[in-house]
């Protein structure tokens, strides 16, 4: 009865304490999760650092930190920064832009004559007189929108070098003791030790595959068609390659829901080689450049099935923002794991259950 009482009041307070403890860790749950993801990423460099510098866990442990500040961190802020000023440049442009001139333009463009199509003339401000929420309403709207995105942007940028800060200070001692304090959690787990590790395997072998088999080929794609944009005249190419990037996460259609509309809208426009660039580039190159590139990248790493890429990092993008490219995919492929446990653990009853 005494034992039973002591266990029932331990379990109390480690719960009472667990709680307090997830409010007081709560803000920093998720750079700490990514801090985690990434430490297992690049066990390896670490590894190799730590040899050449003979065992010196601290050295090792702040020289790839450094390493993957510049990598992952410096492209982000650079791009961050040319997104910010295009959209700047983006919402003048809106606010300057003669509508009813530009309609009319495009309501006269060439391939319409040659195909024997004639738009009748549209008198914008006619219609925006009658109509006070028309046509031009809602493209001050779309200006509007995009200033008060900026605002936001800014004034996230300190709460992101926090974060990004807690990622890599976490980042250091998880490369330093990031064995001692899985093993820590392992011998606190009722699991077996089989199943941790099963876990754990996969759990990193999916976040292998995610980063390198979907978020890296979305990166080439995006940076292709910035470049491409860029060449053939296309306004704010860097915010239609981040475009291209986050659609090409997307499976069958991808990257082809932005330089299809693309280069149809710039040869609408009378703009020939600069719409037949886009579509010959993009179907040729950017949507085939993921048949090539994901078997060597991914290799033999476990990935998930399309349609839950595309789910969980669409989900985990709404979570948790951008990180959640990454996160949403490893916390599913985490819960599909435990379901295999589950099924392996109570394999007997669930057949008794399902005859």
């Amino acid at each position: 009865m005494k034992h039973n009482l002591n266990s029932t009041y331990l379990l109390i307070l480690i719960v009472l304490a667990g709680i307090c403890a997830y409010l007081v860790f709560k803000p920093f749950l998720v750079a700490l999760f990514l801090a985690f993801i990434l430490s297992q990423l690049f066990k390896k460099w670490y590894k190799k650092i730590n040899q050449k510098f003979g065992d010196r866990s601290s050295l090792a442990s702040l020289t790839l930190c450094i390493i993957l500040f510049f990598i992952l961190v410096i492209p982000f802020f650079l791009t961050a920064s040319l997104i910010a000023k295009e959209a700047t440049d983006l919402y003048q442009d809106i606010q300057k832009t003669n509508w009813q001139a530009q309609l009319q333009s495009f309501s006269t463009s060439p391939v319409f004559k040659s195909i024997g199509i004639n738009f009748p003339m549209i008198d914008l401000q006619n219609i925006t007189a009658q109509d006070s929420e028309g046509i031009t309403g809602n493209l001050q709207n779309v200006g509007n929108l995009i200033f008060s995105a900026l605002k936001k942007t800014y004034q996230g940028v300190t709460h992101f070098v926090f974060i990004t800060f807690v990622v890599f200070f976490s980042l250091y001692y998880l490369f330093k003791d990031g064995d001692v304090i899985i093993k820590k959690i392992m011998a606190l787990s009722p699991l077996k030790d089989s199943q941790e590790r099963q876990l754990l395997k996969n759990f990193i072998s999916v976040s292998k595959a995610t980063l390198k088999g979907s978020l890296v080929i979305a990166i080439i794609q995006g940076i292709l068609m910035t470049i491409v944009f860029l060449i053939t005249g296309v306004s704010s190419p860097v915010i239609w390659g981040v475009i291209t990037a986050l659609f090409s996460l997307i499976p069958m259609v991808g990257a082809g829901l932005v330089w299809l509309p693309a280069g149809i809208i710039m040869l609408l426009l009378g703009n020939i080689w600069q719409g037949l660039t886009i579509i010959i580039f993009g179907a040729l190159v950017v949507s085939t450049i993921d048949n090539f590139l994901r078997p060597k990248l991914v290799g033999k790493e476990t990935s998930l099935h399309p349609i839950l890429v595309f789910l969980s990092t669409i989900g985990g993008i709404a979570l948790f923002g951008l990180v959640g490219i990454l996160l949403g995919p490893v916390i599913i492929v985490l819960f599909i794991s435990l379901l295999d446990i589950y099924q392996i653990e109570f394999k007997d009853e669930l057949e008794k259950m399902n005859q």
